[in-house]
């Protein structure tokens, strides 16, 4: 009888050697996919959070408080602007419908003409209300300190609601998981005004500046409204006459957004030029 033939030791010994390495090449991958997103996250929050009061470089270098309000409210007209880059592309070259591409190309202008010089203001004007106002128990100090925190909170809402509506529709595949993405955007409108925006709005200067309640609800009735329509499209068949109908209410929402914001937006352009 023969045995059978063995592979030789510095076979297997190179065989082993490739494998940990192709494992370890792997594993430092995933390591740096892990790391990049982590980074990205962690940065991507913090442009919200303000920096704690026992922070050493709060309480030593004043001037980077200045310097991280004006970069987080620099930094949304540029996440803002390239969502709606993507959007325009996506409705020019991917929709399926005439509805599909109206609701990308509104919430493609919305994003550039309102959002992004908007939210930028706003975000500078709640850390400067914050600033502005100290913790106190009683009085008016109170209610402005308490106006601030609110202004603050609901500013948060609309900006994290906006951001993820666009995002799923960037990465929709499909005219649902689109329309689902356009009710989270309106979702964060809606949830703006009910975290209290209009009683406790600040005007750019951090300065106490609440809207008259009927405006309010004004405001918020007609964001509930774009937003059901919204929700209403995302679950009804694409060919029917209920999603056109849906759609398109939501695309005059938005349209009617993107249009408030021009003044602003040009604004903005011309104080950068």
């Amino acid at each position: 009888h023969h045995s059978p033939q063995l592979p030789c030791t510095c076979c297997v010994n190179t065989f082993l050697l490739n494998q940990s390495m192709t494992n370890m090449t792997t594993g430092m991958r995933i390591c740096s996919l892990f790391l990049l997103v982590g980074s990205a996250t962690i940065s991507s929050v913090s442009a919200f959070l303000p920096p704690s009061i026992h922070s050493p470089a709060v309480a030593h270098e004043p001037p980077r408080r200045s310097l991280t309000v004006v970069s987080s409210a620099k930094v949304l007209p540029i996440v803002y602007t390239g969502a709606s880059v993507a959007l325009f592309k996506k409705a020019i070259r991917r929709s399926s419908t005439k509805a599909e591409m109206a609701v990308l190309l509104t919430t493609s202008a919305l994003s550039l003409l309102n959002m992004g010089p908007s939210d930028s203001a706003n975000l500078a004007s709640a850390k400067k209300a914050f600033k502005k106002t100290e913790p106190s128990s009683s009085g008016r100090a109170k209610q402005e300190r308490q106006a601030a925190l609110t202004w603050r909170k609901a500013v948060r809402l609309k900006i994290i609601g906006q951001i993820v509506g666009l995002a799923l529709m960037i990465w929709a595949r499909t005219t649902k998981g689109i329309m689902l993405g356009a009710s989270v955007i309106m979702y964060g409108l809606v949830s703006h005004f009910l975290a209290g925006a209009g009683r406790s709005r600040h005007d750019e200067e951090g300065n106490w500046t609440p809207l008259p309640s009927n405006v309010a609800i004004s405001i918020l009735t007609m964001d509930a409204l774009f937003c059901a329509s919204a929700v209403v499209a995302t679950n009804s068949p694409v060919a029917s006459t209920k999603f056109a109908i849906a759609a398109g209410l939501y695309s005059f929402g938005a349209a009617v957004g993107a249009l408030e914001g021009i003044p602003k937006f040009l604004k903005v352009l011309k104080n950068s030029t």
